[in-house]
């Protein structure tokens, strides 16, 4: 037996060696080349779902390439778009991980199976960069999905984003602060938005306080104190940017979250009502921030409620 194996191995290495002296090859282009050429595996899910891992859409000078999950059905065409941006108070957290859901990819294919392509975000975290680079990175993520929308099946006239807390942040955003002189297929605006347990004033918690208050995000705004801070707060909150032309928003809240406060909800609501905007808002009871609770049967509940509500809402306004 041990004979066979020292064979074996010699006859490895001879062939090693063999090919070790044979010229190089290599494709050579025509200019820089940074695309990442790995073949990304697609991962199926039920229904003739597939993932398709780690697809990079911005490349950033000095930054680690940017990439997102796409789920989508394989051969499908003309798919409303959802777009999920994770939370983490903008420190931590990645796209394939939302609350305690033990299985977030698998509920991401769930949505691609019920008549959507589904596109999960990373971007900078606030230790890369500071703000306003994590709603640049999504509105560069919405960018890109349009401009390969013939590829990945994508209606790019049809787009929806959502989040949970620095997500919910960021999808508030992505919905009330784009560019709306771009063709809505080839721009960064969305048409529908679900924050989950969001921040959209920075100024008023249960009721209001000055910024001074908000220490913690100073590093996040790149700014030292409260009287340094003044433009940035302002410039951070997706309330100071909702209008007339704020697409339908649909707010979902704990009761009890003692992280972000449900007035967080209440201030954005009565904002988008007083402009005319298409905005509900449901405030779950008896849980606390990331639907959490003592209840475990109630924190189950509220996590399947909340999903359920969200996508009734795009269905309602994207119709798949």
């Amino acid at each position: 037996m041990r004979a066979r194996m020292v064979l074996s191995t010699l006859s490895l290495l001879l062939t090693v060696s063999a090919s070790a002296g044979e010229p190089v090859k290599a494709e050579v282009g025509s200019g820089w080349s940074q695309e990442d050429k790995l073949p990304k595996l697609p991962v199926p899910f039920p229904g003739g779902v597939v993932a398709l891992p780690d697809l990079t859409y911005a490349t950033i000078p000095g930054y680690r390439p940017l990439k997102l999950d796409i789920y989508r059905k394989e051969g499908a065409k003309d798919r409303p778009l959802l777009v999920y941006i994770h939370g983490g108070g903008w420190a931590m957290g990645n796209s394939r991980g939302l609350a305690a859901f033990a299985d977030f990819p698998a509920v991401l294919a769930d949505l691609a199976a019920r008549g959507y392509a589904v596109a999960a975000v990373n971007y900078r975290l606030k230790s890369e960069a500071t703000f306003p680079a994590q709603s640049q990175d999504v509105d560069a993520a919405v960018r890109w999905l349009r401009a390969n929308a013939a590829t990945y099946g994508i209606d790019p006239t049809r787009v929806g984003v959502f989040g949970d807390s620095a997500g919910g942040h960021l999808a508030a955003m992505a919905a009330v602060d784009c560019d709306r002189s771009a063709p809505v297929e080839k721009g960064d605006c969305v048409q529908a938005a679900v924050p989950w347990y969001g921040i959209y004033d920075f100024t008023v918690t249960d009721k209001p306080r000055p910024p001074a208050d908000f220490k913690p995000i100073y590093d996040f705004l790149g700014c030292k104190d409260a009287a340094d801070c003044v433009d940035e707060i302002k410039a951070v909150g997706p309330i100071n940017y909702v209008d007339a032309k704020t697409p339908p928003f649909l707010l979902l809240h704990g009761e009890l979250d003692a992280a972000v406060p449900v007035i967080q909800a209440q201030v954005m609501l009565d904002k988008l009502k007083s402009v005319g905007a298409s905005a509900r808002m449901v405030v779950y009871p008896g849980v606390n921030h990331g639907w959490m609770a003592k209840d475990r049967e109630l924190m189950r509940s509220t996590h399947v409620k909340a999903l359920q509500d969200t996508l009734d809402f795009f269905n309602a306004v994207l119709k798949p």
